[in-house]
């Protein structure tokens, strides 16, 4: 071979070879959670770190390290168990610009990724290196920033400070008052300000990202650019907000609300009683809701007007060409409801008495001169509106319950039919809300599965569903030829329909009454309290589940206290004690 077809030959050994060895090579690394330790895995299951030997590991970060806790010592090893920051620390934080904040014998230092300390383990506080290289220190209860080599930029002297994420500025408190300072240690205001507000930009906290930063000083406020210089004077507005990632904040003057932009001028002119972003999801929403009177004014995040003259709105989601949309459910000031979109088209026209939210949904609910019907986004009735009632769990729409001419029945989401209109009553069983419905015909009521199986005969004139204090959800009271018992859900008689009332004590006992004598049994239909009563009252609820289980038993006209062994525990009750105590249940 000559000397080029050599090399070129064992050049593709080597790429043959490396592909093949490639193949074996873990992608990435799956951190496992055992019982009360973690571990790590490798793509394809082989077990790198065991379970069983750390407390704690944290994922790997970008530089293949691990924060891990071993025998109560936190430390950094890598994905092969080699130290590199060794276990001698209380705690120890994520590394911020390339440095740890290590916690020992109650005080805080720093070390680097080599496990050696760099700044000396001194201070009160935990804390971690900003982007603009300084990190907020305390000693002696007092507040100071360092560098990265443990500097002291700004010297630790001052009552309180505060830096942020996003912005080089740092602000710091002398006594009463709090001044800026930028990153090198430079002072650029006077300490004036009784407060200093910060503000968040897609979740990281700032002072002048969003545009102004509000102050506040002998009860006025201002704004400042980033600059700080005075761009919205004190004493302009009486109160104001932070400016949002809009670039705009609501502020007041003469008792008005309106919103201003960063350049002070007048996004919503101050006119409107109240102005404040709606709760939407659990949430703080972008958009604003603006009062005058008992006018509800919508305007976007920019603060331009949506629509107006509403009595109410609310939030919502609908399927509109396939596509999850927001919409607003509004309502008029005649009480009338519609929809629009974000941008305030009309979607659904102001016309319904009611309506549901569609829940992500193609149909909602809506009710119109007195009947209920469903309709689509686009305001196509998807079901006629001629119905008594229509029931749906948004959560998780699986039917529609309908009432109409007083007969019931059941459609599925696709508005297909399940159960035509043959019953009197049906109501989904609380254990099992998909598949079973509790039904009524003839007067009569039975079980049915979701199929049209019968579950438990039509032969009731009452049947419960769920019950606060009952025997939970393996269970139905009854009511048969007027007289009161208990069966399972499959329709096993429990407590046979012979008594004349019954009363669910607790998992053990259930009171009932007989041909005018009171006893007590279990759900295994054994006498625990003998028919020897002529009333019988128990406030077990109120009870411990440990204390002994009292009745209070009336007999031959005189009040007393039995235990569940029928002995009693407590003579000469008065009858007014009894009925003040029992109230509640007459």
């Amino acid at each position: 071979m000559t000397k080029e077809r050599i090399i070129l030959f064992f050049s593709f050994l080597l790429v043959f070879a490396c592909n093949k060895i490639d193949k074996n090579i873990p992608k990435e690394y799956i951190r496992i959670m055992g019982e009360g330790s973690w571990g790590y895995n490798d793509d394809k299951g082989n077990v790198v770190i065991p379970v069983g030997k750390y407390k704690f590991l944290n994922p790997l970060d970008e530089k293949g390290m691990i924060l891990a806790e071993l025998k109560n010592k936190h430390g950094y090893i890598d994905i092969h168990e080699n130290i590199i920051v060794p276990f001698e620390y209380d705690d120890i934080t994520v590394f911020s610009q390339e440095l740890a904040c290590v916690k020992k014998n109650g005080k805080f230092g720093f070390v680097n990724r080599k496990g050696k300390i760099v700044i000396p383990v001194q201070f009160e506080n935990e804390t971690f290196f900003r982007k603009n290289g300084l990190a907020l220190v305390t000693k002696n209860k007092l507040y100071g920033f360092i560098d990265k080599k443990g500097k002291e930029i700004i010297p630790i002297k001052y009552q309180n400070a505060n830096h942020v994420i996003l912005d080089s500025l740092v602000t710091l408190k002398k006594e009463t008052k709090w001044a800026f300072f930028d990153s090198f240690g430079k002072q650029k205001t006077d300490f004036v300000y009784d407060e200093i507000v910060t503000t968040s930009l897609n979740s990281k906290d700032t002072f002048w990202k969003n545009g102004l930063i509000l102050v506040r000083k002998n009860n006025q406020i201002a704004y400042l650019d980033k600059n700080l210089k005075e761009i919205i004077p004190f004493g302009k507005y009486e109160t104001g907000e932070r400016f949002n990632k809009n670039r705009i904040a609501i502020i007041s003057k003469n008792n008005k609300y309106g919103i201003i932009d960063e350049f002070g001028k007048e996004r919503v002119k101050a006119e409107y009683d109240t102005i404040e972003h709606p709760e939407e999801s659990y949430h703080e929403s972008e958009i604003f809701v603006a009062k005058k009177g008992n006018n509800i004014v919508l305007l976007d995040e920019h603060g331009k007007k949506i629509y107006d003259k509403l009595k109410d709105f609310s939030f919502d989601y609908c399927r509109m060409d396939k596509k999850i949309e927001k919409i607003y459910h509004i309502q008029n000031l005649n009480g009338k409801y519609g929809a629009i979109d974000t941008n305030g088209k009309l979607i659904i026209p102001i016309i319904y008495d009611e309506f549901e939210d569609f829940g992500s949904n193609y149909n909602a609910i809506v009710k119109y001169k007195g009947k209920f019907g469903l309709i689509d986004s686009k305001n196509k009735i998807t079901y006629p509106i001629e119905n008594e009632a229509i029931y749906a769990d948004r959560r998780e729409l699986d039917y529609y319950l309908i009432n109409k001419n007083n007969k019931f029945g059941i459609i599925d989401k696709n508005l297909k039919p399940i159960f035509n209109f043959v019953f009197q009553d049906l109501s989904p069983c609380f254990y099992d809300t998909k598949n079973r419905f509790i039904a009524k015909q003839n007067d009569r009521y039975g079980v049915i599965d979701r199929g049209g199986r019968i579950i438990i005969p039509f032969e009731y004139s009452k049947m419960s569903n769920w019950i606060e204090y009952g025997p939970g959800e393996n269970y139905h009271f009854v009511t048969k030829n007027n007289k009161e018992g208990l069966i399972t859900k499959e329709g096993k008689i429990v407590i046979p329909t012979i008594y004349d009332s019954l009363f669910y004590n607790d998992e053990n006992t259930i009171i009932l009454s007989k041909n005018g004598k009171y006893g007590v049994k279990n759900l295994q239909n054994k006498t625990v309290i003998p028919f020897d009563y002529e009333k019988i009252y128990s406030d077990l609820a109120f009870f411990p589940k440990n204390k002994e289980i009292e009745f209070y038993v009336l007999r031959n006209g005189k009040y007393f206290v039995i235990n569940n062994k029928n002995k009693v525990i407590k003579e000469n009750i008065s009858k007014k004690e009894v009925e003040d105590k029992f109230s509640y249940l007459n």
